[in-house]
């Protein structure tokens, strides 16, 4: 595989650029001009080994090369140089919205540019895009609210309008945009938020509050309650809840005797890293009551 490299050499102390600098890379080398600019083209970025190795191992075959500098007595290296295949007409899009920061039953308007950058020479020349954009509205759980088609102007301009409804989901909401024709697409997001005060509060607690250590083979137990109350009053009733236990584990130090530390502790030469030889997993258990 072939590509074109561009290298700019300036001076570490001033950040002049740097005359007559050799620069290599693979079997190419070149000399930069006064800017301390050199462009390298048609080099080999992998010996034909090397790639069959590649293939063989069906691994990235993303490539790279290392970058030599010399300059009378001063050499300058850089490693893992690499070369990705350019996309010679590409589609670049620009999408923005009115506000940003949307309530719900509010209006949201979103506007964007499309531009087709063609390769014209060593030139990429942005010309207006033409067709029909598919774009389909999410809220921020990603269920989908709307889904239509615009039209682009001669302008490659487009500009669409929708409204979020009263129970939308609050968050981050997206639309995609997308152009069938030229396999192009982009993502917009906006916010929605809303101020919307709570009916109830949900508290517990677990009996005894005091810890307990104990050996496995004792048994002990816990109790553990949760209350629901409505902020108009009352109680909360029949109201599912789910419960998750997990057991983990930990350790205990006696008060002002740091020098003693009870359970599977790390040893000393772990305390600044992560030790998961100490940690027991244990399965966790879900209780589905009323």
């Amino acid at each position: 595989m072939s590509g074109m490299l561009t290298a700019w050499v300036t001076e570490l102390m001033t950040g002049a650029p740097i005359n007559q600098a050799t620069v290599s890379i693979s079997n190419k080398q070149k000399e930069t001009n006064q800017q301390g600019l050199c462009t390298i083209e048609q080099y080999n970025t992998e010996n034909d080994e090397r790639r069959e190795v590649q293939k063989k191992r069906k691994v990235n075959n993303r490539e790279h090369g290392i970058l030599v500098v010399a300059k009378d007595d001063d050499l300058c290296m850089s490693v893992n140089i690499y070369t990705d295949a350019s996309v010679l007409n590409a589609y670049v899009w620009h999408v923005f919205n009115d506000r940003g920061l949307y309530k719900p039953k509010e209006d949201v308007h979103i506007k964007g540019y499309v531009r087709l950058l063609k390769v014209k020479g060593e030139a990429k020349l942005p010309t207006y895009a033409r067709g029909t954009i598919d774009y389909t509205i999410y809220d921020p759980r990603g269920q989908q609210l709307q889904q239509s088609k615009v039209e682009l102007n001669i302008y490659g301009a487009f500009d669409i309008k929708f409204t979020l409804p009263d129970n939308v989901n609050l968050g981050n909401g997206y639309v995609t945009f997308s152009l069938p024709d030229s396999q192009s697409s982009t993502t917009h997001y906006f916010k929605v938020q809303e101020f919307r005060k709570p009916e109830y509060e949900v508290s517990s607690m677990v009996r005894p509050t005091i810890a307990r250590y104990c050996h496995p083979i004792v048994d002990e137990y816990v109790i553990a309650t949760c209350q629901g109350k409505l902020f108009a009053g009352g109680y909360l009733n029949d109201a599912n809840i789910q419960w998750t236990v997990q057991a983990g584990t930990t350790t205990f130090t006696p008060p002002k005797r740091s020098d003693y530390i009870f359970g599977r502790a790390q040893p000393f030469f772990c305390w600044f890293g992560n030790n998961n030889q100490t940690e027991i997993s244990y399965p966790e258990k879900y209780f589905q009551v009323k």
